[in-house]
Order: C-alpha cells, then sequence, then structure tokens
C-alpha cells in the first residue's frame, strides 16, 4: 500500500517536531509544506531540527490557497498559532483531505464549531495534537485507575513567562510580541491556560472524562510588568466539574524574571491517590485487612505502577494518525475533532468564567445558549 500523502501548514516549532515523526515514517509521505515565511522553507533551516531532511519530491507555498490548489495530499497537518486560523480546516475537510489539527484549533468557538462541523459532515478522519494521551505513563495511570470511583484531580504548573522557545511566526510584524514568543501574550495565545492548560485539561479528561461546567479566577498582570507583549496573567485558578463529579483543579502560574518552572499531578480516587513522580506513577493505597491490626507502615502504603519507559508521545501521536488514514479507520486514534471540543470548551469556558467575576459557566449552554453568542464568535477586528 502507498505511504500517505501528507501536507504540513506551519513550519514553525510544533510544526518541526511533527515533521521530524513523519520524515521517519516509511508510512508517510510528505509532498507539500506550507508556512507565509519563506526562511522557514528553507532545507538548511528544517536541517537543523531534522537530520537528513531534503525537499525533493515536496512542493513548497507561502499561501494555503496554493497549497489546496494544489493537491497531491491525503491529509493536512495544521499547526499554525490558534489566533491565525482563519477557514483552512473547514476548506481541507471540504476537499476530503484527513486533518490533524494542532492544539488549541481556535480560539472562538465558533470558529471551532464550524471546524467540527465541516469535518463531519465531509466524512474524514481528524485528531486533535493532545500527545500526552500516547504516553504510555498516563496510559497505565488511565488503566489503573479503571472502575474506580475518582473525587478529584490537580495539576500545578508553575512556569516562567520567557522560558517558552522563541516562535517561528514573524509576530513582530503582525502586531504581536517584538520577540516572537506568542504563547506569552493574550490575544496571540488566548491565556496560558488555553495554550498550555488544554493539555493539562485534556489529560484528566483521558482519565476522568468530559467537563461538564467551569469556573475560574485569574490574577492579571500588572500593566508595568508588561514586557515586549507578554501580558498573559500571573497566576490561574480553574475548577472544573466533570461528568462523573469529580473535581479537576488547575493551578498555574507565569511570573517573569524566575526562569524556572515545576508541576505536580495528583489524581484521587475514593480510597487513594496516584502521584507522577521522576521514574513514573506512584499510587498510594492501603491494601489488607480492615480495621489493621497494627500501625501501618509506609512502604506498605506505596505501589510503583509497572510501566514501560517513557515513550516519545508526538512520535507515538503521529504513527497513530497516519495508521488510521491508511486503515481508513478512527481505531488507532486516541481523540478525535469532535471528542476534543470538550477540552477547548473548557479552557475557553475558564477564560469566560474569569471574565464574568467565576460564573460558573456549564459547557452545553456556553457551546449552544444564545446568551453566551458574544463569547463564541471572534470579534470584529
Amino acid at each position: 500500500m502507498a505511504p500517505v500523502s501528507i501536507g504540513l501548514l506551519g513550519v514553525g516549532q510544533r510544526g518541526l517536531q511533527h515533521l521530524k515523526a513523519l520524515w521517519s515514517s516509511d508510512d508517510a509521505r510528505i509532498t507539500a509544506l506550507c508556512d507565509p515565511y519563506p526562511q522557514n522553507l528553507e532545507p538548511a533551516k528544517i536541517r537543523q531540527y531534522i537530520d537528513g531532511f531534503s525537499l525533493d519530491g515536496i512542493r513548497t507555498y507561502t499561501r494555503f490557497d496554493d497549497m489546496l490548489a494544489g493537491g497531491g495530499m491525503d491529509a493536512l497537518y495544521v499547526c499554525i498559532p490558534p489566533n491565525r486560523h482563519q477557514d483552512e480546516v473547514v476548506r481541507a475537510a471540504r476537499n476530503g483531505l484527513h486533518i490533524f489539527a494542532e492544539k488549541p484549533v481556535s480560539l472562538y468557538l465558533d470558529e471551532a464549531l464550524e471546524q467540527e462541523a465541516a469535518i463531519r459532515q465531509a466524512g474524514v478522519l481528524s485528531t486533535v495534537g493532545f500527545n500526552q494521551r500516547h504516553c504510555v505513563w498516563h496510559t497505565a495511570v488511565r488503566d489503573f485507575l479503571a472502575g474506580k470511583r475518582l473525587v478529584m484531580m490537580t495539576v500545578v504548573a508553575n512556569g516562567a513567562l520567557e522560558s517558552h522557545s522563541v516562535k517561528h511566526t514573524h509576530t513582530e510584524a503582525e502586531g504581536g510580541p517584538a520577540n516572537r514568543v506568542w504563547a506569552a501574550n493574550m490575544a496571540w495565545s488566548g491565556s496560558t491556560v488555553v495554550e498550555a492548560g488544554i493539555h493539562q485539561l485534556d489529560l484528566m479528561r483521558y482519565w476522568g472524562g468530559d467537563v461538564d461546567w467551569v469556573e475560574a479566577r485569574y490574577v492579571h498582570r500588572d500593566p508595568e510588568d508588561i514586557v515586549e507583549g507578554g501580558d498573559n496573567p500571573y497566576a490561574y485558578s480553574v475548577t472544573f466539574g466533570f461528568a462523573n463529579g469529580t473535581i479537576g483543579n488547575m493551578l498555574m502560574t507565569r511570573l517573569r524574571r524566575t526562569f524556572y518552572a515545576d508541576g505536580y499531578q495528583d489524581i484521587v480516587w475514593d480510597h487513594g491517590h496516584v502521584k507522577t513522580e521522576a521514574d513514573g506513577p506512584v499510587a498510594w493505597f492501603y491494601d489488607g485487612p480492615f480495621p489493621p491490626p497494627e500501625k501501618v507502615e509506609r512502604n506498605r502504603l506505596r505501589h510503583v505502577l509497572e510501566v514501560p519507559p517513557r515513550n516519545d508521545n508526538t512520535l507515538a501521536i503521529n504513527q497513530a494518525f497516519v495508521q488510521a488514514v491508511k486503515d481508513q479507520t478512527e481505531e488507532p486514534l486516541r481523540n478525535t475533532f469532535s471528542t476534543s471540543m470538550n477540552s477547548h470548551a473548557a479552557v475557553l469556558g475558564a477564560n469566560i468564567s474569569d471574565r464574568l467575576g467565576g460564573r460558573r459557566i456549564d459547557l452545553n449552554e456556553l457551546l449552544h445558549a444564545p446568551q453566551y453568542a458574544p463569547y463564541r464568535r471572534r470579534p470584529v477586528a
């Protein structure tokens, strides 16, 4: 069977990571690359990230219209900043292309809903780049928790505003950050919760199912502390209400001049909890007669989950998508565009909750009710 022919829109940081994974696959063939900045398409630049890369047999474009018209693709990867999305996903789906969309797929729910409808109506395969679902450690946690009554999940992610590696989009020429670090800018990233926290939230969904509601409060950055467009809030406190009754807590920070990051994950069921440690996930629970006949020592409570060595989850999600397209089945996928809409609505709903003073936002109402229509649409420039 012939390899899957793939076009890639956006040859920046994440696009290069996907390109590297696809370049190593015998089941995939890169046929087209598109980026608005010609220097991002230069083979010498791409070889800094991918050994032995060549443009032989690959067409390059700086306009998506030309790429789409050029054809020769079975699938399209969309790897552009979320506020740069126009109608690329919709048009690609209507042209019969299978879709790999990087997260967040948009900063506006109406736009994401239109993309989802186009994919569904076209009947093409789709996935969103939630590669954490393909980490073997996270899958081991999900399997361990199967059948247990979850009650709380907590994710803490402390990060430095300037630490995100420099992006490849020329934001300085498009009214964005002068240093190109668009992930630090609210208008470009949608907030740290939307740009980065969506990974943590989707991981909680991988363990605990869909979210029904969200409440959020942010500590916004002081105007005098905004440098080179880095205006995302200092701190985020978000609570997610899951359909199964679980409470999810996401606590994030983005501080300037710290250059330090750390994190914490804790998943609690009714008789224990799982923590991710340096060498893998560990479950803490008592497994013995109750009441215990003697004092329970700490070492009897600590249960190291048996997990394989941590894998390259970017490579794994690419392999799954290529296999799905090759076999024309969703079976290898761990999410589709449609199933990922709950993650997008939850993090965008967190922004809206903060704007409304911490109001609880019902996600079904957010997606469909008239009172939230102004919050779903892209503002008129």
